[in-house]
């Protein structure tokens, strides 16, 4: 077998390297110790979705889930349930996930608290974030909880959220689409295109609504994003949408048609002993555990899905089915090893990998069910002819795999294609070390007969670098354990993947824990939440709030002086030429200022937003009421602790009732629209029957009346004919000939009118002569 170029420059390395390789398994043999997959429970099964970090500027910093201490962002890195970014003065970053796009500004704080295959669900606790929602499936959503609101999207569209320097409202713009912002006891507002929400309190007591005027650079940056992918809609023909990072793959190559593979994508400007999986480093990411990051711009793609081939010299990548949803795998690759290697070193096991070719099974290094084991292969497989070979093959597979052991006389067909084999020792490895800088010098004849192992390198336990790269010495301080600002949410998040793996040999399995800094607007706790509500009456001292990021100065305004509301339906179009931002927002109309007495400054671009003390007094005046504000509901009772599943379900059936009226209304009104659809258009056919009778009619008519008229026509000319003779005058004839006298009138003969007058005969000579 063909691997690796680099050669042993001694005997004495040689044979260091020979030790190596022939005890591999003191470690790796570990990972056949696990408890089999439940083929029954996929409540284990990790989600199917993704969050791609596809694009970094300046200083963005990445705290893993379980982790205390934040580590430096990688291109290509994936983020799921519990991990975090923040973003520097000079910062930026993108997030792909399969429906959407998340960007984050400088300055701003995001993490996810749930990121699974029906909820994206995001935490921003300072900066500004801009959402843009492609598609949506069924039961899919978005939520992003500020430390104000809870901004829930069920519809695709685009959306930016702003959170103050104090943290104390919350901005929320919406560019396109229609949302919905929950807040303290069942307070909720729709929120429309066009329009830019501002709310000064969780209760949704008071908001200002502003038309979106204007942009800044964060907009027009996000504005160029989305035009690039846009841009670029030739992938699509080949692969699934839900494929995350497919849109980078026009820019960094070109697709071809392939007899065998149907549609193919070659990579350009890779080096002639260039194979996958060659540049990059391993990282372990909760719940898959040892995931491939690549250096590539494009690399993302192409290592978590699909199969790569090499074709003709060249190495290409085989996508899977288009018309399935794909499930994401941390790397599709086959790890080297095996139990006949069992001797250590002191120096460390070398571990070696190589891609998965079309039609070979995948089988994961983390506890999976039997569905899953399926999904994440056919949905990443692409099928020529007969789809029922490959399920066999997977269940054939998933036989041994169940039982820990290793396919026998399986056989791969990029394990013996040259450069396709990399190694590198377990110290790289675990320390998240570029594999193409630290490739162990192996003599490929040493791995000819190690087996492929089922359970990769499970083994091998992590290190603190295995996370997250180290951060430059430089970079600003970061507080320790993630966010400290407090966010309201109305779904309860998902226990995040924190702790050590669970999946390595011996290790305990961690108890999965919720943020804490996460509370339910609905007062609900949900598993690992704090029950506690902060005691929001306790007397402060008055306080200016804090402004939104990026807002320009404009009078504060009293809320008795201010006009009615516009319909929150209605949609502001744009001025020409201007950038959607919500940091550029101005009143409507001049309103007259209004002084207030607690010596606050007004705040930039609001209609009015209340500090402190007067929240304190409206509270004491009003107490358990809401002022009369659109879709603002009152306030319900506390209920005991002890009846919070029971209102939970209550609420649970209340809402699957509410969809379900939904649903038949929905499809009352097509039934009904496509009835008047239909009697519209049999109307419109009788009207064209009717009109091209008509017209055949009055062409009836007009014929009838031509014939009428040629009819008549000849009749007149047949009668002018016979009425000519009698009209003409008499000619008299020609030469020498006299005509007779006149006879007396009374003596001549008449003539029948219908014979011919002729003239007499000439008189003869003789005649003459006589």
């Amino acid at each position: 077998m063909r691997v690796l170029t680099a050669s042993l420059t001694s005997p004495r390395a040689r044979r260091w390297m020979a030790a190596a390789l022939l005890t591999c398994v003191s470690g790796l043999s570990l990972a056949q110790t696990q408890t089999p997959p439940d083929d029954g429970n996929t409540a284990g099964d990790p989600p199917a979705r993704i969050a791609r970090l596809s694009y970094r500027e300046g200083d963005v910093s990445l705290l893993p889930s379980g982790e205390q201490n934040w580590g430096d962002a990688s291109l290509n890195r994936p983020l799921t349930t519990g991990d975090r970014l923040a973003s520097g003065d000079n910062g930026r970053a993108e997030l792909q996930l399969d429906s959407g796009t998340l960007r984050i500004a400088d300055d701003s704080n995001v993490g996810f608290l749930t990121l699974n295959d029906q909820l994206t669900q995001l935490e921003l606790t300072q900066g500004t974030a801009n959402l843009t929602v492609n598609n949506l499936g069924d039961g899919q959503g978005y939520e992003i909880d500020t430390p104000t609101v809870a901004l829930v999207i069920n519809q695709p569209g685009t959306y930016r959220v702003d959170i103050s320097e104090d943290g104390k409202s919350t901005r929320v713009t919406d560019f396109d689409g229609r949302a919905t912002v929950y807040g303290e006891g069942g307070a909720q507002r729709m929120v429309a295109a066009g329009r830019s929400y501002e709310f000064a309190d969780s209760s949704l007591n008071e908001v200002s609504i502003n038309d979106i005027q204007g942009g800044d650079d964060f907009d027009a940056w996000c504005n160029s994003r989305n035009q690039r992918y846009a841009a670029a809609p030739s992938d699509q023909q080949y692969v699934s949408p839900d494929v995350v990072g497919a849109q980078d793959l026009d820019q960094y190559g070109n697709w071809q048609s392939d007899p065998d593979y149907g549609q193919v994508w070659y990579p350009t400007n890779v080096a002639a002993d260039w194979s996958p999986y060659s540049d990059g480093y391993w990282s372990y990411v909760g719940p898959w555990g040892w995931t491939w990051v690549d250096a590539a711009p494009w690399g993302f793609a192409p290592y978590h899905y699909g199969r790569w081939a090499h074709v003709r010299e060249r190495w290409c990548w085989v996508p899977g089915p288009i018309g399935v949803r794909p499930v994401y795998a941390p790397a599709l690759v086959a790890f080297v090893g095996g139990a006949g290697f069992s001797v250590s070193v002191s120096a460390g096991r070398p571990v070696g990998w190589f891609p998965l070719g079309p039609g070979e099974v995948y089988n994961p290094w983390y506890r999976v069910s039997r569905g899953y084991y399926t999904n994440v292969n056919v949905t990443n497989i692409y099928v020529r002819n007969n789809r029922t070979v490959v399920i066999n093959n997977i269940n054939n597979n998933y036989n041994y795999f169940r039982g820990g052991h290793d396919m026998p006389n399986e056989r791969y067909m990029n394990r013996d294609v040259p450069h396709a084999f990399r190694a590198m020792s377990a110290q790289d490895f675990v320390a998240a070390r570029n594999a193409r800088q630290h490739m162990a010098p192996v003599d490929p004849r040493q791995f000819a007969n190690a087996p492929v192992m089922s359970r990769g390198v499970s083994g091998i336990a992590p290190v603190h670098t295995s996370f997250a790269p180290p951060r430059p010495a430089t970079a600003r301080q970061l507080p320790v354990g993630g966010f400290q600002r407090e966010v309201v949410a109305r779904t309860p998040p998902a226990a995040n993947f924190g702790g050590r793996p669970a999946n390595v040999a011996g290790a305990p399995r961690m108890a999965a824990a919720a943020p804490s800094n996460v509370r339910l607007l609905n007062n609900s706790p949900g598993p690992g939440m704090r029950t506690g509500v902060p005691d929001r009456q306790q007397p402060l001292p008055a306080q200016q709030n804090g402004p939104v990021r990026g807002n320009q100065p404009a009078q504060a305004q009293a809320p008795v002086n201010r006009p009615a509301q516009r319909v929150d339906n209605a949609t502001a179009a744009p001025r020409p030429g201007e950038l959607p931002s919500a940091r550029f927002v101005h009143p409507n109309s001049e309103q007259p200022q209004v002084q207030r007495n607690d010596n606050a400054q007004p705040r930039p671009g609001v209609s009015f937003i209340p500090n402190a003390a007067e929240d304190r007094q409206r509270a004491q005046q009003a107490q358990g009421t809401l002022p009369n504000v659109q879709r603002i509901e009152q306030q319900a009772p506390r209920q005991p602790v002890n009846q919070d599943n029971a209102i939970q379900r209550q609420e649970m059936q209340q809402r699957q009732a509410q969809q379900q009226q939904e649903m038949q209304q929905r499809q009352a009104a097509q039934q009904q629209e496509m009835q008047q659809r239909q009697a519209a258009q049999q109307q419109q056919e009788a009207q064209q029957r009717q009109a091209s009778q008509q017209r055949q009619a009055a062409q009836q008519q007009e014929m009838q009346q031509r014939q009428a008229m040629q009819q008549q026509e000849m009749q007149q000319r047949q009668a002018m004919q016979r009425e000519e003779p009698q009209q003409r005058g008499y000619e008299p004839p020609r030469g020498n000939y006299q005509p007779p006298q006149q006879q007396p009138q009374q003596q001549r003969q008449p003539q029948p009118s219908h014979e011919e007058h002729r003239a007499p005969p000439p008189p003869h000579k003789d005649d003459q002569h006589n």
